[in-house]
């Protein structure tokens, strides 16, 4: 008994190791909200991703309220999803690292590729209806990200719209409204993070993806498998995207 035991013990501690190579995506949920996960994982796999999927949970569940003000906001959160990237990565330096978050969530996300060491990146961010703030700099969160990040906006999401506070915290707008913005005083470094950070605003075609332009819509699994997987399971540049930094060029981000 004492044997199995430790036979039991052992694949349990062996079980919570970071061992994977190869593809894997990491999902967190919005604040309070728990129902996403297997319906972006739905849509991946209906594009064809056969790689390793895990939803990271970071609710402290008591409710929104504390979720979307407080844990979003944790150091704490942010550097355990750290830590977990970081052991992914040294364990498979080339493979493929997606990270994906819808509303609150994609606050931590973005705390935690700050807290990530130098050299240490992600390939693609997906950041679905983000409650966090459009006009955080990201130029130094793009020294994690290989490739790029997306982010989708609406202005049917009645959710963003009513946010008096956004989740990490920081003024302006929330992202999901109307999306990203560049700093309007980037330099050569701002510009070149820039020129990988995409808005996918919503439009009337998606309704055909089963988006109406709603807050958790966005994790539809239509949505996830015809619009985002072929922008992140590509190596190839997807032909309509239009980064921040050209629509700012032209004046149309503001």
């Amino acid at each position: 008994m004492r044997i199995l035991l430790t036979v039991f013990l052992f694949a349990s501690l062996s079980g919570c190791a970071e061992s994977t190579r190869g593809p894997v995506v990491f999902f967190l949920d919005g604040a309070g909200w728990y129902a996403s996960g297997g319906a972006v994982e739905n849509g991946l796999r209906k594009a064809g991703y056969k790689g390793e999927y895990e939803v990271f949970t970071w609710s402290a569940f008591l409710g929104p309220a504390q979720d979307h003000f407080i844990t979003a906001q944790s150091k704490i959160v942010a550097r355990r999803l750290a830590g977990k990237i970081e052991r992914v990565r040294k364990n498979d330096p080339d493979g493929a690292i997606q990270v994906m978050g819808l509303s609150a969530g994609t606050a931590v996300i973005l705390s935690a590729l700050e807290e990530l060491p130098d050299g240490v990146q992600v390939d693609n961010v997906v950041l679905l209806s983000p409650s966090a703030s459009a006009e955080r700099d990201l130029t130094k969160i793009m020294q994690h990200v290989r490739r790029n990040l997306y982010a989708t906006c609406s202005p049917h999401d009645g959710i963003v719209a009513a946010l008096a506070v956004n989740a990490d915290g920081r003024p302006g707008p929330p992202a999901g409204e109307k999306g990203l913005r560049m700093p309007r005083k980037g330099d050569a470094q701002t510009q070149a993070a820039y020129a990988r950070v995409i808005n996918i605003p919503w439009q009337p075609s998606y309704v055909g993806f089963n988006w109406n332009g709603s807050h958790t819509g966005v994790t539809s699994d239509d949505f996830i498998a015809g619009v985002i997987a072929p922008r992140i399971l590509s190596a190839e540049p997807f032909p309509l995207d239009r980064p921040v930094l050209e629509r700012f060029a032209v004046g149309s981000e503001r």
